[in-house]
Order: C-alpha cells, then sequence, then structure tokens
C-alpha cells in the first residue's frame, strides 16, 4: 500500500530535522591534552570533552593513574589554562567559587570551582565549571 504524499513529506521533514535539531545546542568543549605544564617534571594532564556546566564540567585528570597530592601544586594554572583556550576574549573575569554541582562519580565529592565572566555591554554572565572532586 502506498503512503500518502502528506505522510511521506511529514517523515521526510522529520528525518531531515533531526541532525539539526541535534546540533541546535552549542558543541561541547574538546578534550585536549598539557604536556609539561610549567616544569618538565610536570605530568601529561588531559582536559576531559565537556559542556563545562554544572551537569558538565571539565575534568582534569592525568592519564592512567589517579591524580596525586603533588599535582595540586598545578591546579590552578591548569584551571586558568583552560580558561585561556576556551572562553572568548572581552569577557570580564567576576569571581571564581567552589560550588556543588550536578555531576556525581561514587567515592568523590561532588564539588567544582566556578569561574564567573561577564559580557561587556550586555551584562550576562558566563559559567564555566571545572570539576575538582576528583582532586585529593
Amino acid at each position: 500500500m502506498p503512503v500518502p504524499r502528506f505522510l511521506r513529506n511529514l517523515l521526510i521533514l522529520f528525518v531531515f530535522s533531526l541532525p539539526a535539531a541535534a546540533q541546535s545546542g552549542d558543541a561541547p568543549f574538546k578534550s585536549f591534552e598539557v604536556l609539561g605544564h610549567g616544569t618538565p617534571m610536570s605530568p601529561t594532564f588531559v582536559f576531559s570533552e565537556a559542556y563545562a556546566t554544572s551537569a558538565s564540567p571539565v575534568i582534569i585528570a592525568v592519564p592512567g593513574r589517579k591524580l596525586a597530592s603533588a599535582d595540586r601544586t598545578f591546579r590552578v594554572s591548569l584551571q586558568k589554562h583552560w580558561l585561556s583556550v576556551n572562553v572568548p576574549t572581552g569577557l570580564e573575569f567576576q569571581s571564581r567559587g567552589l560550588v556543588e554541582c550536578g555531576l556525581k562519580r561514587e567515592s568523590e565529592p561532588p564539588f567544582c570551582d566556578l569561574y564567573v565572566f561577564l559580557e561587556p555591554g550586555t551584562n550576562k554572565e558566563r559559567e564555566y565549571y571545572i570539576y575538582v572532586g576528583n582532586w585529593p
């Protein structure tokens, strides 16, 4: 039995609108590595792919092992590095604070450093969440 033209056109419209709907939100920030951050003795750090939101914060890790106490000396400078790569130029830094975030991982506290920037002219705030629950 042939499909009526109206239903066929509706189906075609639906199928072709799916990719557009999937792309209507912002894309996540891409993952990348930092080698020798600040010193040759520094391990390689990896920034996760994330939306930098409370539910999807950026996670900083060392491939192949858990973060160690010695890695803490790099935490803030690594966060600043990520922000320098991903925050659009022209935004004004407003604040940084420790907040509970939406990411819940087993045996880790659900905390993030929240960085808030202001768009000049519009006074719209932009928030960036970086997970700290995996730091010793």
